[in-house]
């Protein structure tokens, strides 16, 4: 009898991880077939219209058309690579957008390059009617799910570790989190033209306090060469080496504050 009981646990213990793997892996397939889907729409639909933009860089809003769809878009062009004195460059929004898919994290936009008029640059998918963060502090609007949106934050600012692309130092920044309110809080980050500075050491006053478990996992599992292959074409050698740095560093860094304080503290769901 204990044996078909303790039987009876392993099999549901199984299934019931089984199904919550499949549910996650599903999921995942899911969210890559919207960016491949969006990635194919920026490459190829039409060009039906642009103007330019104001502030830094050279940028336009591009509205285009596939026959189905009429969307828009944030084509950016100039590319100020290092060492130039003055960093900014369309590369590394991408090489970050490449980054945010490798770790799962669903918190850049689809972002392609595309050549427009003869000019190279990025494009990613404009977000319509985003509410600014800067915008929701000034007004203290407060998100429906607090923990939540918090939560998504400190992955947030993991990431802005990794790339070395601050957002809560300068109030310029906070204008580059938009949060989609019709779409359940939902936040994202964008641009990071002046992102992947060749440090060695995580953002001074920038501190990792906690992370999603999926994103400590994922940071764990994926390989330098991994990582390599993909952002190759958009950072020099010494951006990339500088780039795996940070990485290990983060890594130390949570599974020390896990000893120290404990998973349950460190690590959410």
């Amino acid at each position: 009898m204990k044996n078909k009981k303790l039987l009876a646990i392993i099999i549901f213990v199984f299934l019931f991880s089984w199904t919550w793997f499949q549910s996650k892996s599903q999921a995942v397939t899911q969210e890559n077939a919207k960016h491949k889907e969006l990635e194919n729409y920026l490459r190829t639909a039409k060009i039906v219209s642009k103007r330019r933009t104001g502030g830094r860089g050279e940028n336009w809003v591009i509205s285009l058309d596939d026959g189905k769809a009429t969307r828009r878009g944030f084509f950016k062009l100039l590319n100020q690579t290092r060492p130039t004195i003055i960093t900014d460059s369309y590369k590394y929004g991408i090489a970050a957008y490449e980054l945010d898919k490798l770790l799962n994290l669903n918190l850049v936009p689809t972002v392609v390059e595309r050549e427009i008029e003869g000019r190279k640059g990025s494009l990613q998918i404009f977000i319509e009617g985003a509410l600014l963060e800067s915008e929701r502090r000034i007004k203290n609007i407060e998100p429906p799910d607090p923990e939540r949106f918090n939560n998504t934050l400190k992955d947030l600012s993991v990431f802005e570790n990794l790339t070395y692309s601050p957002s809560f130092c300068r109030e310029r920044e906070l204008d580059d989190i938009l949060i989609m309110e019709k779409k359940d809080w939902k936040i994202c980050r964008v641009d990071f033209s002046e992102a992947f500075a060749p440090s060695p050491e995580l953002i001074s006053g920038y501190e990792i306090t906690r992370c999603s478990k999926k994103l400590y996992q994922n940071l764990i599992k994926l390989e330098d060469k991994v990582i390599k292959a993909k952002l190759k074409y958009y950072l020099n050698d010494e951006e990339m080496s500088m780039l795996l740095k940070r990485k290990k560093l983060i890594v130390e860094k949570i599974k020390k504050l896990i000893a120290e304080k404990g998973e349950e503290s460190v690590l959410f769901s």
